[in-house]
Order: structure tokens, then sequence, then C-alpha cells
């Protein structure tokens, strides 16, 4: 009778103990859960806001998450593999980011390009006798977005009670543009040392004109070199659906087996490290 009594309450203790633990573990699951959903909504609701892009961050989540559960039945449904599952899952994360990385790009690549008009419109504001705070209140009007969505937003700063050296800190914070840096640099001197600054303008554009002249020339001469990478890196991928087409009994092992799946690892990273290398080969900075 006692033995029996010591069997069920130690039985207990143990299944209390297990059920704790695992209580533990899904209390310290969620947590961590929790604090990376709440991260990922704040970064991905800053990058949409910096672009001026009408979407919930909380939505964008949800279609992360939809993205790569969804690519992952397709990796396993297609290859039956664990492998292109996990990799298909990784490719289904980050499909939205990189459609986000996409649309921020162009819009800066826009931007880049309006910098100039900006710049003459600011010019002919300040030698007409607005001030700066005035001037970029006109290019707001007048231009058409993104550069009068982010002269708008200074404009606003500027109504709230920001000062204006802080604005124009913030705006190139925002925009994280080589030329846009150069063009708060030029206002935040000539407000300190004074100076032409309708003429500081006028050069400043034609500076920016000349760093872009040479860029389309230097993307025009690493044409051919950017092409030998897209060959290069679709090579393999190429190379392995024909072989699977011509012979996918030879090609199951390279997807079903351990020894598979270590020879692809390497290869991916292998064909990454080249991509990388490539990238660095062709990318020259002004």
């Amino acid at each position: 009778m006692y033995e029996t009594l010591v069997f069920w309450v130690s039985n207990i203790f143990i299944f209390f103990g297990i059920a704790f633990f695992a209580y533990s573990i899904y209390e310290a699951v969620l947590l961590g859960y929790k604090r990376y959903k709440q991260g990922y909504i704040e970064k991905v609701g800053t990058e949409l806001n910096r672009n001026f892009i009408p979407y919930s961050p909380e939505r964008f989540y949800r279609n992360t998450i939809l993205s790569a559960i969804g690519m992952t039945l397709v990796g396993y449904l297609t290859f039956d593999s664990v492998l292109f599952a996990i990799l298909f899952c990784v490719i289904g994360y980050f499909l939205p980011r990189v459609f986000l990385w996409f649309t921020a790009r162009k819009r800066a690549e826009k931007l880049e390009v309006q910098l100039i008009d900006a710049l003459y419109v600011l010019s002919n504001s300040v030698s007409a006798g607005l001030t700066l705070p005035q001037a970029c209140e006109v290019v707001s009007k007048q231009l058409v977005p993104p550069v009068s969505q982010e002269f708008g937003l200074l404009v606003n700063e500027l109504r709230l009670g920001v000062p204006f050296d802080q604005a124009l800190e913030n705006m190139a914070e925002r925009l994280r543009s080589n030329n846009f840096d150069l063009l708060v640099t030029a206002i935040l001197i000539s407000r300190q040392t004074g100076g032409n600054i309708a003429e500081i303008f006028k050069k400043l554009a034609e500076s920016i004109k000349e760093i872009m002249r040479l860029e389309a020339k230097i993307k025009a001469l690493t044409a051919q070199g950017r092409m030998q990478a897209v060959v290069l890196g679709g090579m393999p991928f190429a190379l392995a659906l024909v072989l699977a087409s011509i012979s996918p009994d030879l090609m199951q092992p390279l997807f079903n087996t351990p020894q598979g799946t270590v020879i692809l690892f390497f290869a991916a990273v292998l064909w990454l490290i080249g991509i990388y290398f490539l990238r660095k080969v062709i990318n020259i900075d002004i």
C-alpha cells in the first residue's frame, strides 16, 4: 500500500513537473514571438512611412507569414523534398521585403532625378526674395511626388516648430542619399557663413547632373559584365532543370539523400560567394 502511494505521488510530481516545463517553454516561445512580431512591424512600418506607402504594417506581416507558408507547400509538393521546402519557405518569407526594397529603390532613383529640378526651383525662389523655408514650400507645391512629399514633410515639421537645420537633417536621415546630403550640407554651411545661396544651388545642380552622367556612362560600360553575372548566376539552375528533364532518376539522389543535401548546401554557399564577388566587380561608386 505504501509503495503504491509513493508510486502514484511520484508520478503526479513528474507529471506536474513536465507540464510546468512545457508551459514555461510555451510562454518563452510566445514571448519571443511577440517581441519578434513587434520589432518586425515597427521596422516595416518605418520603411513604409519613409517611402510614403499607404500599407498597414500588420497586414504586411500577415502577408509575409502567408507567403512563407504558401512557398513552403509549393516547394514540398513540387520537389517532394524537405530541403526545397525550407528553401522555398525562406524565399517566401523574404519575398515581400524584396518587393518593398525594390519599390523603395525605384522611388530613390526618381528622387535623385527630381532633385535637380528642386535645386533650380530653390535657386529661382531665393533669387526672387523668398526665404529658404518659403522656397522649400514652393518646391512642395510646384513639383510632383516623391520630391514634393519630402519637402512637404519638411515644411510640416517647420510649422510644428522644428528648427530649420534639424528639419533638414531629418530629411537627410530619411533619404540616405549622397546627393541630398550635399544639398543639406550646402544649405547648412551657407546659413552659417553666408554667400550667394541661389548660385550655390545652381552649381550644385550642375555637379549632380555631371555625377549622374558619369554614373550612366559607367552603367553602360559595365552592361556586358552585368549580363555575364546574370548568365553565370542562372546557369546552375538552368543546368539542373535540363538534367532533371533528361534523366530525372539520376537527379533524385541529389534531393533525397543526405549526401545530396550536403552537396547542394556547399553549392549554394559557393554560388552566393561568387555572386557577391561579381557584384563587387561590376558595382562602381562615383
